[in-house]
């Protein structure tokens, strides 16, 4: 079902709602919508996690490769990357 689809879905099912049932929905979507600003917004304040400060500290996690799909693996990386936006 497309979003055009469930938004014709929803209205026609609000359409047969008595007034006290629209007022829950009301607010149940009030609630959802509080919800997702606040997932968002605290989102944003959150630091980054800092374990180390250098590249030193990552070599006690460096081993030696195992597999043969290496080069699989960074042709991957590199079509699906994206440029990193601050």
């Amino acid at each position: 079902m497309n979003t055009v689809q469930l938004r014709q879905k929803i209205e026609s099912q609000l359409n047969q709602l008595s007034p006290e049932r629209l007022t829950l929905v009301s607010e149940f979507l009030d609630s959802i919508q509080l919800a997702e600003t606040i997932e968002s917004s605290s989102l944003r304040k959150l630091s980054p996690i800092k374990r180390g400060k250098t590249a030193k500290d990552l070599l006690k996690f460096a081993q030696t490769w195992q597999g043969d799909d290496l080069e699989d693996c960074l042709n991957f990386v590199q079509e699906t990357r994206s440029e990193t936006q601050f």
